[in-house]
């Protein structure tokens, strides 16, 4: 009989042991799993929208509202757009907002952002949660170009400098003498207190024929 019970103990250890470690495999495992799927369903939407931006035909009545526009707006608009970077092989969805709820979807554009054809577009998104979209971009370097897909037109960007500034530093996010865009995400450690910063300068814009939003 003690025996037995001796064997019960033995079998009950080792289902403990065995499930405690499954539990610490799951607890590493998935953060990662989430991050991977929401980076790869952010990538195929964007891809998904840029597909059907390049093969659009033009549409008339756009073009011709255009040719009536005075001058862009002085504001970025809530529309979405898409962000993609080659050097680190990013391309994903920007939506309009930097509330934690937006962000827990994707990159997102700050309202307070000029509009990009001549002044500072700024977009915020995590390096270590919900898909860590701006997880690699410490490794740009000078000269690497960045891409805009906003509103009917492809702005080009090129990295100029990155550096690191105070959470609360929102001088990053106000106008720019040239037309710039700016990244900003926390680093990986003492990230509640710092904020690094991605800047890039305009280099060149491209008119499609079709606007992303308007058609989705």
């Amino acid at each position: 009989m003690k025996t037995k019970f001796k064997n019960q103990k033995k079998i009950i250890r080792s289902w403990t042991g065995a499930l405690l470690i499954i539990s610490g495999i799951l607890i590493i495992i998935l953060p990662f799993a989430h991050n991977t799927y929401l980076r790869h369903s952010n990538a195929r939407d964007a891809q998904q929208m840029i597909d059907e931006l390049s093969t659009a035909a033009p549409n008339p009545l756009e073009a011709a509202e255009t040719t009536l526009e005075e001058e862009e707006p002085e504001e970025l608009l809530p529309a979405p757009g898409i962000l993609v970077i080659p050097a680190i092989d990013l391309i994903t969805v920007v939506n309009y907002g930097v509330e934690e709820e937006d962000l827990k979807k994707g990159p997102g554009f700050y309202p307070q952002s000029g509009y990009p054809d001549h002044s500072n577009v700024s977009i915020a998104a995590h390096r270590g949660v919900y898909g860590a979209p701006f997880r690699h971009v410490d490794k740009l370097q000078e000269g690497d170009e960045l891409f805009l897909y906003y509103r009917g037109k492809k702005y080009i960007y090129e990295f100029t400098e990155r550096f690191i500034t105070h959470s609360r530093d929102w001088s990053v996010i106000e106008p720019t003498p040239e037309p710039a865009l700016t990244l900003t995400t926390c680093p990986l450690t003492d990230y509640e207190e710092r904020r690094m910063i991605i800047r890039s300068t305009l280099i060149d814009v491209v008119e499609l024929n079709a606007h992303i939003g308007y058609n989705y």
